[in-house]
């Protein structure tokens, strides 16, 4: 049963004000299969032109229907890149120096990252020791603050060794800035994103 913390109507994006500021969120889903786009060639081919194209979107309304619009695209785009292992059409739109902050994966004896060589290593050695998994985003919440955006969802696969199947809570609060993603903080409990997010209830 989906947490009441996410729970949305799934055909429209939900508008909430927050310290006079417009917090919009966006339900969103993915293709089981899916290959590159042309936003993600572009952003392979001239970042600055895609950098200039996210910062123009940056400078929209959260209540823009054009904002919102771009906002799910180009997070569902991200995600898809993600479980087709496409690292380096996804972390094309991060910045040289990106940081990458995992809040429980120390734990496991993964440590976060700087820069955007090092955010695709991560990738490459977690598929590479936790086997088959795919992220199923459920919604995306525009904090509307122009800069960061948080992705809660599921992450469902088969452990490499193990065998067992799992399927557990994911969310990522990312930081835009001149557009690139400057900053990902990952979390595997809602409560916990939402709380980072600055919308604990």
């Amino acid at each position: 049963m989906e947490s009441d913390t996410i729970a949305i109507a799934r055909d429209t994006a939900w508008v909430m004000s927050l310290n006079d500021v417009a917090v919009v969120r966006l339900p969103i889903s993915v293709r089981a299969q899916s290959r590159r786009r042309v936003l993600e060639r572009l952003a392979l081919r001239l970042p600055r032109t895609a950098a200039s194209l996210i910062r123009g979107l940056q400078r929209l309304s959260p209540r823009s229907r054009l904002r919102q619009g771009l906002i799910r695209h180009f997070i569902r785009q991200g995600i898809e890149a993600l479980n087709r292992r496409d690292f380096e059409a996804i972390f094309g739109f991060y910045a040289h120096d990106c940081e990458f902050v995992p809040s429980q994966l120390p734990t496991l004896g993964l440590e976060g990252t700087h820069g955007r060589t090092e955010r695709i290593r991560f990738q490459q050695r977690w598929v590479a020791e936790w086997g088959e998994f795919r992220f199923e985003p459920e919604e995306v919440i525009d904090l509307g603050d122009a800069r960061r955006l948080l992705v809660l969802g599921r992450t469902k696969g088969t452990g490499l060794s193990s065998g067992a199947a799992f399927d557990g809570e994911w969310a990522a609060l990312l930081t835009v800035s001149d557009g690139w993603v400057i900053r990902e903080e990952a979390y595997f409990d809602y409560g916990e994103a939402l709380e980072a997010a600055g919308l604990a209830e």
